[in-house]
């Protein structure tokens, strides 16, 4: 693990008492900063701390169960092939995943993340 990564796990360990909106997981939390990290660019701090405001903006929004369940209606529809059909095909997983998607774009946005 990167001196980074310890960092973000220390910080959102120390501050995820702190921000308890929803009672997400500090896993899911730490989860969710390194994703967004990786695929975004800039300085490691200045992500941090954008991520970090993304998923307190989410957290906010949505029950844990609920983000679980959106999360990984956006992630399985992407799935290739047959494998994925049975999420592609479903409405209601597509519509979770569209507003899933809607929903990081806006918390992103307020977080400055470009």
């Amino acid at each position: 693990m990167s001196r980074m990564q310890i960092g973000v796990v220390m910080v959102l360990m120390t501050a995820g008492p702190l921000a308890s909106a929803n009672d997400f997981p500090t896993v899911e939390r730490v989860e969710f900063v390194l994703e967004c990290m990786r695929d975004h660019k800039g300085g490691e701090f200045e992500l941090l701390n954008k991520c970090s405001c993304a998923i307190d903006r989410l957290a906010e929004k949505y029950k844990h169960d609920d983000f679980v369940e959106a999360q990984t209606m956006a992630k399985a529809v992407t799935i290739a092939g047959e494998r994925g059909s049975t999420m592609r095909d479903n409405e209601d997983a597509q519509k979770a995943a569209r507003q899933y998607r809607a929903d990081v774009k806006d918390a992103a946005k307020a977080c400055f993340l470009h």
